[in-house]
């Protein structure tokens, strides 16, 4: 459905309303092979990292390449079995002593590039043998390695291969890759054991489901039971909402459960989407779950030609089990032309954050009625749940009908006589035919008419 999000260009200019910037309903569900036995930029929802069917033998190897990333950053691909932060072995050895590492591999460096390759073994926790080692030529067939390990004697061993050196946090230049296949530990007497998986034909599906135009940090943590940033049905309106869990990962760290309409840079968010109008708030609805005491946060920035405009944010720390409506002010003057969001779950495994329907609020104008400020009815087009939002200066009678083209009445609310202030009414309108729409607003008598169209 796109919903208003991120190309947002309706133009606002000086009326009331207050316009839904997104209702978390449009996700994609996305699928990649991870390689079985090892840790790979697959966990970490990449595809620098991926199963190639142009095998040395059987029929698949595993490649890596370099890639850009939106926002500049490089990605790179990798393969580990064992841990390299604390040096932790990932498989068994079974020969009496470990002489060689060697297997095939296939290359396109782009110049100066050149690819890594980890071996460490180790004796009941000592490191007795292995390297890192460096391919630096290109190769189009499928050539054969082996560096010596000299390792007198093993039990264990980390092992893995990754484009470029990020040992010394060299990442890598796009557009370079590398192919490995059938790869052995080789004694001095020359037995051989495969390591694990050592001809790359073991993989298994990973399916997550991603929201569209937004960066998470679901990205970090694919595979886990458990993402950061999930879709969930426990929405406040439409189908889904979004669901943000902080949590302690497989590997013992904390999984931070953040969202952002822009991008996670090495050291701040960046960018953002386009956008006009001069809101003066932002309200949105939630629920949360703290562990201990945690806080989770919505901040919202407003910028124009490249620098800030108008901010805002708030601080979430009360636990709530049903949807409750926050706001916050937004600081500034002039007209932006886009806006960054960062919506952030807490600091504490256990706390959960979900939100809903954020929307932005917009000055009061000039409207047709004195007494009533402009009726907003959004998303328009609609599929399910037609959300109507209006705002009373004074004490009125109000009554709203949905009508189809030909005046046919189909649903009605007769709210009485209501008090100053903003109202917010849902229709389920799933079971409508496609077409146009009207909203008949009755104010004391007085009629006020909208359009929608049902998709």
């Amino acid at each position: 459905m796109k919903k208003i999000l991120l190309s947002l260009s309706v133009i606002f200019s000086g009326i009331t309303a207050s316009a839904q910037f997104e209702g978390f309903e449009n996700w994609t569900q996305n699928q990649i092979q991870s390689l079985e036995d090892y840790e790979t930029s697959a966990s970490e929802g990449l595809i620098t990292t991926s199963q190639s069917t142009d095998a040395h033998s059987g029929t698949y190897s595993v490649k890596l390449e370099v890639q850009q990333l939106i926002g500049g950053d490089t990605a790179f691909g990798y393969f580990i079995s064992g841990n390299p932060d604390d040096m932790t072995p990932g498989q068994q050895v079974t020969l009496n002593d470990v002489d060689s590492v060697v297997g095939y591999y296939k290359a396109d460096f782009v110049s100066g590039d050149s690819a890594l390759f980890i071996v460490v073994t180790t004796l009941m926790g000592n490191p007795t043998g292995g390297n890192l080692y460096y391919i630096t030529q290109s190769a189009s067939n499928w050539t054969r390695f082996a560096f010596y390990v000299g390792a007198g004697a093993a039990d264990s061993l980390m092992i893995g291969a990754a484009n470029g050196d990020p040992v010394n946090e060299i990442f890598g230049v796009p557009g370079s890759w590398i192919m490995f296949d059938d790869i052995q530990l080789k004694s001095s007497s020359g037995v051989t054991q495969n390591i694990l998986n050592s001809s790359f034909e073991n993989w298994s599906p990973i399916n997550w489901d991603n929201l569209n135009n937004w960066e998470t940090s679901s990205q970090w943590y694919i595979g886990e039971p458990v993402l950061p940033v999930m879709k969930t049905t426990d929405a406040y309106s439409g189908n889904f909402a979004v669901e943000l869990n902080t949590f302690v990962d497989s590997r013992g760290d904390t999984a931070w459960a953040s969202l952002t309409n822009g991008h996670f840079g090495e050291s701040q968010i960046t960018g953002g989407v386009p956008f006009s109008g001069n809101p003066t708030a932002v309200e949105f609805y939630y629920q949360f779950t703290s562990s201990g005491l945690d806080t989770a946060y919505v901040n919202v920035e407003f910028k124009k030609t490249g620098f800030m405009s108008q901010w805002g944010g708030t601080s979430i720390t009360n636990t709530t089990g049903s949807y409750t409506l926050a706001n916050f002010p937004l600081f500034g003057l002039n007209s932006p032309d886009s806006v960054l969001i960062n919506i952030h779950g807490g600091r504490k495994p256990g706390t959960q954050f979900i939100v809903d329907h954020l929307s932005f609020v917009f000055p009061v104008g000039v409207s047709e009625f004195v007494d009533v400020e402009k009726i907003v009815a959004y998303p328009n087009p609609v599929k399910e749940v037609l959300n109507i939002r209006f705002n009373l200066k004074a004490d009125k009678n109000i009554k709203i009908r949905l009508v189809d083209i030909t005046g046919k009445e189909l649903t009605n609310i007769d709210f009485g006589n209501l008090s100053v202030g903003t109202y917010n009414q849902t229709f389920n309108v799933s079971n409508y035919s496609s077409g146009v729409y009207f909203i008949e607003f009755l104010i004391d008598g007085q009629k006020k008419v909208e359009r929608f169209v049902v998709e």
